[in-house]
This record gives C-alpha cells, sequence and structure tokens, in this order.
C-alpha cells in the first residue's frame, strides 16, 4: 500500500500539496461519469492533472481496477486506479493529458441546458401527479435536472407535476415531452448531487434509504 501511495504521488495524484511535483489543475466538483466493469455512474472529479486525477465516487472501486471517465466536452480518460480511501480514489492514466482540452467544457446547471447533464440509467416504480390526476410510472434513467419515464397509463396533458420515488422527497416538475409510453420530465430545482450518487448507488443494491419526507412509491 505504502508502495502504491509514493508510486501515486510521484505522478501527482493524491498527494499533499507541499510535496506535487508541478501544479495540479483543480476541477472542483467538476461532474463526470465514472465507466467500470460495464456499469455507468455519476462521479465528482476533484482534481487533475496531465498524469491522472482523484475523484469521489459512489460505489466501490479498488486499485489495480481499469476504469474511463468521461467528461462533458466528451473525452474519455481510460486509467487504472491507484489507491482508494472511503468515497476517495487515484486514477494514474497511461499516458500524460492535455488538461486544459478535458476542461474546456463542462456539465451544466443552467436550465435551458440540463440536458448535457449526465443521465444514469436505474430502474424503479414511481408515481406522476398534478393535483388533479395521477398515473402509475417507471423510471429510466435520471440526472440531477430530470428523468426519463415509462407509463401505460395516459399522461398527456399534465403539465406541472410532482413525480414520486421511493426514498426521495416528491420532486417537482414539468413534463416537457411525451411519445407513446415514454415521457420526460424537467425538474424545476436541480437534485442534491451527492444524495442523488446515493440514491442512485442504494437502489442498485436493492437498498432503502430511510429518509424524511420519503416517498411511499415501490
Amino acid at each position: 500500500m505504502q508502495q502504491e501511495r509514493f508510486h501515486a504521488a510521484s505522478l501527482n495524484v493524491g498527494s499533499p500539496p507541499e510535496r506535487r511535483p508541478q501544479i495540479r489543475h483543480l476541477a472542483l466538483l467538476r461532474v463526470a461519469l465514472l465507466h467500470s466493469r460495464g456499469t455507468s455512474d455519476i462521479c465528482v472529479v476533484k482534481n487533475v492533472s496531465p498524469n491522472g486525477l482523484s475523484a469521489r465516487v459512489y460505489r466501490k472501486v479498488v486499485p489495480g481496477e481499469a476504469v474511463e471517465v468521461e467528461f462533458r466536452s466528451g473525452q474519455l480518460l481510460a486509467g487504472s486506479v491507484v489507491w482508494e480511501e472511503e468515497c476517495d480514489i487515484g486514477i494514474v492514466f497511461p499516458r500524460p493529458i492535455d488538461v486544459a482540452q478535458v476542461l474546456a467544457s463542462r456539465w451544466s446547471t443552467e436550465p435551458e441546458k440540463r440536458r448535457a447533464l449526465p443521465r444514469i440509467a436505474v430502474e424503479c416504480a414511481g408515481r406522476l401527479s398534478n393535483g388533479l390526476r395521477s398515473v402509475d410510472v417507471r423510471l429510466r434513467d435520471i440526472s440531477q435536472g430530470g428523468a426519463s419515464l415509462e407509463s401505460h397509463e395516459n399522461a398527456a396533458g399534465l403539465g406541472k407535476v410532482q413525480l414520486s420515488l421511493p426514498d426521495l422527497p416528491p420532486i417537482a416538475g414539468v413534463v416537457r415531452w411525451s411519445s407513446d409510453t415514454n415521457l420526460g420530465v424537467s425538474f424545476n430545482e436541480c437534485l442534491a448531487f451527492d444524495k442523488l450518487a446515493r440514491w442512485i448507488q442504494a437502489r442498485r443494491e436493492g437498498l432503502g434509504l430511510m429518509t424524511s419526507g420519503t416517498s411511499s412509491a415501490a
């Protein structure tokens, strides 16, 4: 483990500021996608250098595991995990990258650009209501700014709605589009990243998140 830590430090990944051989390019709270073992999850890139990066992740990864990190710019960075500590990991690239190019574009939180936020595939039952009527739905994917749903009931004309999902408070939003059994909802406010990431992982692991204001959807 000490050898792995030394190797990571020499490549400018996760070492203390006074020991960095070069200035690290910061990318605080930069949302990205982590691809590994055939699964994609949202993560937060904390900092990045030409030789590697550190990130906060919400599922177990281990040193030696091959991963890919995808940025909003479309850059897909392959590397290997060299250390893991609680929810943070360090990744080393096989060759130096152009940091400026990778960080040229960001995931946007502007309402009109929310579709650019990374969407993660996760399925569960839910309910969509506008106060006058409600329909059963099935979540297909979700981001901080919206969700893609499926419903075999008539969801046309719902307009402003609240989406109820298990273990989350009702989410206010608007039905932006519908086609056959599919529809998309844009949230009025972006969901908190950390809460969403942990919820996604809990759903995948079949766990419940008992929180105040929890939805009764199953």
